[in-house]
């Protein structure tokens, strides 16, 4: 993988973006897949952002309890929806490197917004909330896995069978056998006069 050739093809698209062509690019979709598992990754991931991400239950005592969800918003990840903007962006205008750049980052803000939201909730609390993920975080956690494994499809799986096979070195020739044409042989008769 050639960093300088990646950055390089990023500014290009870009330079170009007034010249892309939007809706052949649906068209072909089908047929890039590490391009489609992106997209559909980054789709995943904005899917996440709006379905509930962390259920807050509070112990009521003789009460019972109470369930609170909160979506990506509520719970202080904005940074993260930014990012799944700009994957799902990236994935579709064939920048699958940056897009899974970009999903890794948003992995490690995800994971880090998963310890610290709950741990800040329930500051003080002594036990009577407690916090877990809800499915909005797990969509947002496999479609960041998707574009992940999306680029790593593209750089070490299709790469490798458009690249063309490296030949092995050819062996000196052997030269053939030069057959020398052999003049025929004069019959010898015996002179068998007796002397």
């Amino acid at each position: 993988m050639d960093f300088k050739k990646k950055v390089a093809e990023f500014v290009d698209c870009f330079k170009n973006i007034g010249s892309f062509d939007f809706l052949g690019r649906l068209k072909t979709i089908v047929k890039d897949i590490p391009g489609l598992i992106a997209l559909a990754g980054a789709t995943l991931m904005l899917i996440g952002a709006f379905v509930p991400n962390f259920c807050l239950t509070v112990d009521l005592g003789f009460f019972g309890s109470h369930s609170e969800y909160w979506n990506l918003f509520q719970a202080g990840g904005w940074y993260v929806f930014v990012l799944t903007l700009f994957a799902l962006g990236l994935a579709y205008f064939k920048q699958t490197f940056w897009a899974g750049a970009t999903a890794a980052l948003a992995l490690t803000l995800t994971i880090i917004n998963a310890i610290a939201f709950p741990a800040s909730v329930t500051t003080g609390y002594y036990g009577l909330i407690s916090p877990t993920v809800a499915v909005g975080w797990f969509f947002i956690l496999l479609g960041e896995l998707a574009v992940i494994g999306a680029f790593v499809l593209e750089e070490f799986v299709f790469a490798k069978k458009a690249a063309p096979a490296v030949a092995a070195p050819a062996a000196a020739p052997v030269a053939a056998p030069v057959e020398t044409p052999v003049a025929p042989v004069a019959e010898v008769t015996e002179n068998t006069d007796a002397q």
